[in-house]
């Protein structure tokens, strides 16, 4: 059939979209988490210690991560996934919901309307 060629070729797409997506992504959290120790090597042996101990924990956490997910196909993290929410339902509800307010407000924060100058009350007559 067609019809099944045609799905199983739009399947295959998606997965490499996908992980092309999920290569850019692993990409990103390594930098960040490389900012992250930056800026904890920065503020560390100031006034705040503890808050340089907990970013450079968190940089530290985010390279592990990026480290996995550089090691594992699509599929297997999917799988790995699936397995977390099952074992963990309300973590990775919880989690959900917080990825998805960072991820709009990351969306909102680099719109065209917020660059430049803040938007302002409009106070023409």
């Amino acid at each position: 059939m067609a019809t099944q060629g045609s799905l199983q070729n739009a399947s295959q797409a998606a997965k490499e979209q996908a992980s092309g997506v999920l290569r850019d992504a692993t990409s990103g959290v390594g930098e960040f988490a490389g900012a992250l120790r930056n800026a904890a090597k920065q503020i560390d042996g100031g006034q705040h210690p503890t808050t340089a101990r907990l970013a450079t924990e968190a940089a530290d956490a985010l390279e592990r991560m990026s480290s996995s997910l550089r090691s594992k196909d699509l599929d297997a993290m999917l799988g790995e996934t699936e397995r977390f929410a099952r074992s963990q339902p309300a973590l990775f509800l919880g989690a959900a919901v917080a990825a998805g307010f960072l991820a709009v407000r990351f969306l909102k924060s680099s719109s065209p309307d917020n660059q430049g100058e803040l938007n302002a009350p409009d106070f023409r007559p």
